[in-house]
């Protein structure tokens, strides 16, 4: 497959090049949707996070709130991991949509007529 030939027409050429250009930016995109479905990011304990989020004079104030705030932010993580494989399956089919498109603009005619 050779998209960019001296004997390929000037649209071809620049469909090829526009199409090279999303294909190589759409692996980025997917390696990194990769990369986040991976690696984590830890999920703190609640004597964790109150330790970390919850003032002490907030804590003196309202019990239930820091409670809350985590059960909140647990909820939010699972929303992420929801959201992230989303991602994931929107990148892949945006790496296969030119990957295609450069596959069949480029493939050998004399082949696919036998």
């Amino acid at each position: 497959m050779n998209l960019f030939s001296k004997d390929k027409e000037l649209i071809l050429k620049i469909t090829n090049a526009i199409l090279l250009i999303w294909f190589l930016s759409a692996i980025i995109f997917t390696s990194n949707n990769i990369v986040n479905m991976i690696i984590k990011e830890p999920v703190l304990t609640f004597e964790q996070y109150k330790s970390k989020y919850c003032s002490k004079r907030l804590l003196d104030e309202d019990q239930d709130y820091c409670q809350s705030e985590y059960n909140h932010n647990v909820l939010n993580k699972e929303d992420d991991i929801f959201r992230q494989k989303k991602y994931l399956f929107t990148s892949i089919i945006a790496t296969a949509v030119p990957g295609l498109g450069m596959f069949f603009i480029n493939r050998d005619n004399k082949k696919a007529l036998k």
